[in-house]
């Protein structure tokens, strides 16, 4: 036991996110994936759209990914938002030499989306908090918004392991479509999928706990020994995946 706990707690103090990079968990992760391809619904919508917004861009990484599949003249004025202030400076060296600015925005904060009112022909917010009005309201008439979102009740196991509850449960596709109805949105698709993740042992799980804290607050691997060695000895690891899209016009 103390050597896997010592194995564990270098792991969990080691994991730090920079951007929205998992790749030091490569091999030792696998997730499944939705059956609907976002990115190439974003980059559809891009091509067409003269003023675009990336919500929660992270690090730039997947807004520089769709535009390296897309020609620079096809490129309207795309800006990007961030929310977690150590990725706003990563974010802004990513994207600067694309001339794409990225503002801090946090709409969990209370921060104001800031984009003009009608500003925008498409909104694009991968696994990102917004305020449904204000989303609304920044889209001009026959702008678009794509969505897709990590279900509040996603890896119930976490919690069932290690305690807590959820942090965001009011996020659910029939929540989100009907905030976004009331806002004034046409919903055009809305689709709700679930999945599985799996970790190749209790390591490679605390590494992931320790990159996205906010799964499970207060984590702490000494507090849950017992459990993670029982979730060690039986090999890998399984949570649940859920996730939804939704695609909305502004009338």
């Amino acid at each position: 036991m103390t050597a896997l706990a010592d194995r564990l707690r270098r792991a969990h103090s080691r994991a730090t996110m920079v951007g929205w990079d998992f790749s030091r968990l490569d091999g030792r992760l696998s997730a499944d994936d939705p059956p609907w391809d976002f990115e190439a619904d974003c980059l559809s919508a891009l091509r067409t759209a003269r003023t675009a917004a990336d919500l929660g861009t992270g690090g730039g990484e997947r807004l520089l990914a769709l535009l390296a599949r897309m020609p620079q003249e096809d490129r309207g004025t795309i800006a990007a938002t961030e929310g977690w202030a150590p990725n706003l400076p990563v974010a802004r060296r990513a994207l600067a030499p694309a001339g794409i600015e990225v503002l801090p925005y946090d709409s969990e904060a209370g921060d104001a989306l800031p984009f003009a009112p009608a500003a925008l022909d498409l909104v694009m917010a991968r696994h990102e908090s917004f305020d449904p009005v204000e989303v609304a309201q920044s889209l001009c008439p026959g702008g678009r918004l794509l969505t897709q979102q990590v279900d509040g009740t996603e890896a119930g196991e976490l919690r069932e392991w290690f305690g807590g509850e959820p942090q965001h449960p009011e996020v659910t596709l029939d929540r989100m479509t009907h905030d976004l109805t009331a806002a004034g949105l046409r919903i055009e698709v809305g689709e709700e999928w679930t999945g599985t993740m799996v970790f190749s042992g209790a390591e490679a799980l605390v590494e992931y706990l320790g990159l996205v804290p906010w799964d499970v607050p207060g984590f702490d691997v000494d507090d849950h020994l017992p459990m993670l060695a029982r979730l060690d000895a039986g090999g890998s690891i399984a949570v649940t995946q859920k996730r939804f899209r939704v695609t909305a016009v502004r009338p």
